[in-house]
């Protein structure tokens, strides 16, 4: 992706984290009363539901923090091809 397509997806998160922490903060009916916050709060109760979805809005804003900035995580688990670690030739 490019550094554009990064912030923009990290600011998506961003926003979306915000509107989770702020719809628990205010105990807001239009987050409280969809399918999975009412289904949370069912299962644990209003306070550790709205904690449950501040914490996972805090979650979110901080890996679309480091979406933003451009921070990858390395799939390769530390292979590499032989090419690209091989030292370049040198001429004489």
């Amino acid at each position: 992706m490019s550094p554009l397509q990064d912030q923009f997806v990290g600011f998506v998160a961003v926003v979306f984290g915000c509107y989770l922490i702020f719809g628990a903060t205010l105990d807001a009916p239009w987050l409280m009363t969809l399918k999975h916050p009412r289904l949370l709060t069912e299962s644990i109760g209003k306070n550790s539901a709205r904690w449950t979805l501040s914490s996972i809005g805090l979650v979110v804003i901080l890996m679309g923090g480091l979406i933003a900035s451009g921070w990858r995580i390395d799939w390769s688990g530390g292979r590499h091809d032989a090419a690209s670690s091989a030292p370049a030739a040198r001429g004489s």
